[in-house]
């Protein structure tokens, strides 16, 4: 049973360093320094805080209200257009720390006492030095402690954020084009290093038995097929996204792991979490019987089609393990939490041991990464889905009516690739 961990291969530990790059949080503070072509005097106003200031942050207003004028305390209203005329809202106070006149403005969270510092703005500072008939602008922002990928988010927003502003002071308009840019330039970064590290895994795989030559050829070709399999299933979840009437999320890539798709507001129902967890595989459904469709019309099942098939099938199959963070245990986590409250961690750690030991006998590592991984995830007490709006018990019905009737799809199209497994060999 055990003698799984004597051909561990290098895509392990490295999967390892990868999910605890996804645990471990810590402080982070992204800077941007940018040119901007107008004088400090007339950038100024811009980056102020003044009582009854409405700004304009594309889908975003922010609304400054002054709470204390002794302190210099202000209310930071955030109000965000979701569709349908609904919107979405959350506020901040913040104390102005340092304020000199066209040169450096530093605002202070000030409604944290007694609270979590996890993920949120701390400080924040604008730093104003004229440079060539211009302005160059120095913005740090100080959050409190995030993972890793929250991390690389972080210094995202920051740009975005900079190059907003630079469009508002130079034509009067926010651009809001650079932060779509930098949004697709990490998707598409991230997905082809995650491309090459599955080309370099499979290609290795197959080099000593059809050659270097081909077995790249055949790595880059996999892989591609693999990174579609993945972009469809994490597409489902930006759509589910869309659907409850957010912006679109974001997809970061992960070598050696798959991708992840992340929304731009939290959730405010475990309906909505649980409904974004499912669209992912449910979505995939779609790919898997697009490439099972010869096989329903009686035709032969193309290697192409049949390799995308059994990826998609598998991908899925495993999201759907009921073990944080994959698409399975985020939907039981809400689940749990619906009906037996605070003993969900219990349940989440006792389903975690079941998969670890799972993983030992049919000597899986993945199972044991992931089972072991939703074990250390509740081991520390915590509130699950606090703040959300329980699963309604329609809501709870048809939850587990998708989950059963979505891995039942998944495990159907496997059984009929892995029928064609002829076509799959080198």
């Amino acid at each position: 049973m055990f003698s799984i961990f004597t051909h561990i291969g290098p895509e392990v530990p490295l999967t390892v360093f990868l999910l605890l790059l996804l645990a471990f949080r810590m402080k982070v503070t992204p800077r941007a320094s940018l040119w901007i072509d107008v004088t400090p005097e007339k950038l100024w106003p811009l980056l102020a805080v003044q009582d009854g200031k409405l700004e304009n942050w594309g889908r975003t207003t922010v609304l400054t209200e002054r709470v204390d004028e002794a302190t210099q305390t202000y209310r930071k209203i955030f109000t965000t257009t979701i569709g349908n005329a609904q919107s979405r809202q959350f506020q901040a106070l913040f104390r102005v720390t340092e304020n000199i006149k066209n040169q450096v403005l530093e605002l202070t969270r000030a409604d944290l006492e007694g609270k979590s510092e996890r993920n949120e703005l701390l400080r924040l500072t604008h730093k104003l030095t004229p440079e060539n008939a211009g302005t160059r602008l120095d913005t740090v922002y100080y959050w409190g402690p995030r993972p890793f990928l929250a991390q690389l988010l972080a210094r995202a927003d920051l740009w975005g954020g900079a190059y907003r502003i630079k469009g508002q002071a130079e034509t009067g308009k926010p651009n809001e084009r650079p932060y779509q840019m930098i949004s697709a330039a990490i998707t598409i970064v991230t997905m082809l290093l995650t491309l090459a590290t599955f080309a370099a895994m499979i290609g290795l795989a197959l080099a000593s038995k059809v050659g270097t030559y081909p077995a790249v050829m055949m790595g880059l070709s996999v892989g591609g097929l693999l990174i579609g399999a993945l972009f469809v299933h994490e597409f489902g979840h930006l759509l589910a996204y869309k659907l409850i009437g957010q912006p679109w999320g974001r997809m970061v890539f992960l070598p050696f792991l798959g991708a992840l798709a992340m929304p731009r507001l939290p959730f405010e129902s475990q309906g909505q979490s649980v409904f974004a967890a499912l669209m992912g595989p449910g979505v995939s459904v779609v790919l898997g019987f697009v490439c099972a469709l010869p096989y329903f019309l009686g035709q032969p099942i193309q290697p192409i089609l049949a390799i995308l098939g059994l990826m998609t099938a598998g991908i899925n199959i495993f999201n759907l393990l009921p073990a944080e963070p994959l698409d399975g245990g985020v939907a039981l986590r809400s689940v749990l939490a619906r009906l037996i409250g605070s003993k969900a961690s219990w349940g989440l750690i006792t389903i975690g041991v079941l998969i670890t030991g799972l993983g030992l006998y049919y000597e899986q590592i993945s199972l044991i990464l992931f089972g072991g991984t939703a074990i250390l995830a509740n081991i520390k007490p915590r509130k699950i889905d606090a703040g959300l709006t329980p699963l309604s018990s329609l809501q709870l019905c048809i939850s587990a009516f998708a989950y059963v009737s979505i891995i039942s799809a998944h495990i159907t199209f496997l059984n009929i690739f892995l029928a064609h497994g002829h076509l799959l060999k080198v």
